[in-house]
């Protein structure tokens, strides 16, 4: 008898422990998704517009789920937010994404927003008018940026060895001024950077041949192992929204226009750069592991990626 009231005994605490372990799996699937910027640009579009028309926090309403919108100003800022699990996903180029990932964060690219030329743009009196004329002119870009690599990769084209001495790591703000002072003579640099100076009267551009930028969807690997069904649902309502810009122009602009607080004339100017059917292909794989080659070879990363694998997970 004694033996069968300890049987039961046991069977009792085995069943509480199961049901425990249930509940705390329940309570495991996160009721807050928090997704980010990594600074301020028009090839946001996609996230800019499902995130003013309510669409992300209508889709998780019916599942319990709210949604936390931030933006980071700075890398360190962002790769420990992913290290301690406090951000969920963010959009931004993927230089941030490739430096994370070699951090040692799990984190992989899921989607993309676009695809974008790289744009030099200089005073509006210079006598700069294309790549060819930059041998030997000073240039700011934010280094182990995307405009960084497409700065290198510009002037290697046309026949210019890149040289550090002329090269200016330079925070956007800090690059505008010295700009507009003369400082350096040119600026590397994402939109609607450049299409503010051309607005302004103060800035005239020029591009390279596919020298591009492509701007990702890049996600916490413990939210999207933990929450599939949540992720499922960000992913189809971010392609949504894709999808309806490419229909709807004239309104995504004004959206745009509005939640970044630019002239509609500087949305208006950069949104035909954009490719907003862009899907990530093998060209797009190729152009993110030169990226990620690059920052081996400058020291921003220290150990080697292969981005089909480690970043983007293979089909």
């Amino acid at each position: 008898m004694k033996n069968i009231k300890s049987f039961f005994a046991l069977t009792t605490v085995l069943s509480v422990v199961v049901l425990s372990s249930c509940n705390n799996n329940k309570d495991n699937k996160q009721k807050t998704v928090r997704m980010a910027t990594f600074f301020n640009a028009v090839d946001y579009g996609p996230y800019i517009i499902a995130k003013k028309k309510g669409w992300f926090d209508q889709a998780l309403k019916e599942k319990g789920i709210t949604v936390e919108y931030s933006q980071f100003q700075d890398l360190p800022a962002l790769n420990e937010s992913f290290a301690t699990n406090k951000i969920d996903i963010v959009f931004e180029a993927e230089p941030p994404a490739i430096i994370g990932k070699t951090a040692g964060n799990d984190i992989k690219i899921r989607d993309i927003s676009c695809t974008l030329n790289q744009e030099i743009v200089v005073r509006s009196d210079s006598k700069i008018n294309s790549v060819k004329d930059l041998q030997g002119k000073k240039i700011a870009v934010l280094a182990g940026t995307s405009s960084h690599y497409g700065v290198y990769e510009l002037l290697k084209r046309n026949g210019i060895t890149p040289d550090d001495k002329l090269i200016f790591d330079m925070a956007p703000p800090d690059a505008k001024i010295a700009l507009a002072k003369g400082e350096v003579d040119a600026w590397a640099i994402w939109p609607p950077n450049v299409e503010e100076e051309e607005v302004a009267g103060t800035g005239k551009s020029f591009s390279g041949d596919e020298v591009f930028i492509s701007s990702v969807m890049v996600t916490n690997e413990k939210f999207v192992k933990n929450n599939p069904e949540t992720f499922q649902i960000i992913k189809e309502t971010f392609d949504k929204a894709k999808k309806w810009i490419a229909e709807n122009p004239d309104e995504a602009i004004k959206i745009i226009a509005e939640e970044m607080k630019e002239p509609v004339a500087v949305i208006k100017l950069a949104f035909p750069k954009h490719n907003w059917s862009a899907t990530i292909n093998d060209k797009i794989i190729a152009d993110i592991q030169a990226k990620a080659d690059f920052l081996l070879k400058l020291g921003k990363i220290k150990n080697s990626i292969t981005v089909k694998g480690d970043l983007i997970p293979a089909q």
